[in-house]
Order: C-alpha cells, then structure tokens, then sequence
C-alpha cells in the first residue's frame, strides 16, 4: 500500500484539474470533430490558458511543490491543447491516482491526543486590573 501512495502522490493529479481537464478535452475534440479541425486555434488557446489554474490548484489544494505543480500543469495545459482525444488518457489516469490518494490519505492520519490544560489560580494574583483586596 505504500508504493500505492508514493505513486499516487508523485504522479497523481488533484481529481478538478484530472477529470475538469479530461472533460473539457473531450468538448473541444467534439468541437474540432465537428469544423474537421478547423477550430484547432481555440483548442491550444484553452489548453494554455487552462494551464495557469491547473497549476495553482496542484499547488494549493493537491498540496504539491511549485516545481511538481508547474511541472504537472504544463503537462496537462500542452495535452489538453493537442487537437486528438487520445491524451485524455493522461489526465484521466492522473485525476484516479489523485482521487485514490486523497482518499487514502485520511486513513493514514494518526489522531493528536487531546491538548491537557490546567488552571492555576493564584491568591495573590488580581484577575481584573485595579486594587487587588483580600476577602476574609
């Protein structure tokens, strides 16, 4: 199970950008399917656009370095922009192996015990500011 991990989280993507990227890959084939690739202009410029989010949601919410984020969201951005369904494929084995390791990642917390606090009360010590005055 932890080679598992170590792969899910080494070449996992966060399942937004893995499944959104598969998806939206699919809408534009369809689109260049439909003009017999006439449209294949727009379908870089969404792939790139689309790079910059897929790069911040690896890094903020994947919990990914910068260098693994940009690294994962330019490979995803210059698929997406490939004018073929075929490279689909990646994103979608990407976003399963980030879905599993999210996941899995749940199990493997191990509980922090709960924070022992104590309240020492002082006699000498005034709890409001101001004259202190001893009751007898």
């Amino acid at each position: 199970m932890d080679a598992l991990n170590k792969l899910s989280r080494s070449l996992g993507l966060h399942p937004l950008v893995g499944f959104g990227m598969v998806a939206v890959d699919m809408m534009l084939f369809g689109a260049e399917a439909a003009t017999f690739e006439l449209i294949w202009p727009i379908s870089v410029a969404v792939g790139a656009a689309l790079t910059i989010p897929s790069i911040l949601i690896q890094r903020h919410s994947f919990k990914d370095s910068w260098g693994a984020s940009i690294g994962k969201g330019m490979l995803v951005g210059v698929l997406t922009a490939i004018p073929t369904p075929l490279p689909a494929l990646v994103p979608l084995l990407g976003g399963t192996l980030g879905t599993i390791q999210m996941l899995g990642s749940g199990k493997e917390k191990k509980a922090l015990p709960p924070i022992e606090g104590e309240i020492v009360e002082d006699e000498n010590t005034p709890l409001i500011e101001g004259k202190f005055e001893k009751e007898t």
